[in-house]
């Protein structure tokens, strides 16, 4: 799975424990570092990489989880969630086909935010019943 992940300077050190904690649990994952010093163009270059395909996956990390989620969603065709308990990692990617993610690393435990990583890209997508959500959404922009 190609994966991107990126951060701002708040975010750098949680950013650098979710990349060697997921590179320890899978050796399936190719994790490239879309990192800049600012949040907005951090987000933008994961937004890019899922939209032009050339990432599965996002993981963006600032301090509050808010601003890249908020910038993310702003495009069209992505869903972003911010996480910050385990079962919501899951059901996001489960449940809205959610291709990017926010950890806010001043709001939740390094060990946590690891965790909610991995879920997260170990979840599939249900489709079914939640596709007519996901295409209201994508008509949204």
């Amino acid at each position: 799975m190609n994966v991107v992940i990126a951060a701002d300077k708040s975010g750098q050190k949680l950013k650098q424990l979710i990349r060697i904690f997921l590179e320890a649990k899978e050796n399936d994952y190719k994790i490239v570092d879309l990192s800049d010093s600012d949040i907005y163009t951090s987000t933008m270059n994961v937004v890019n990489a899922i939209t032009n395909k050339t990432a599965d996956r996002g993981i963006i990390v600032d301090a509050y989880a808010v601003a890249p989620f908020m910038i993310a969603n702003k495009n069209h065709g992505i869903i972003c969630a911010s996480i910050y308990e385990d079962y919501t990692a899951q059901m996001t990617r489960t449940h809205n086909n959610t291709q990017i993610i926010c950890l806010g690393a001043k709001i939740t435990a390094d060990n946590l935010s690891c965790k909610l990583a991995y879920n997260f890209l170990k979840s599939e997508y249900a489709g079914g019943r939640h596709q007519i959500r996901v295409d209201m959404l994508n008509r949204m922009l």
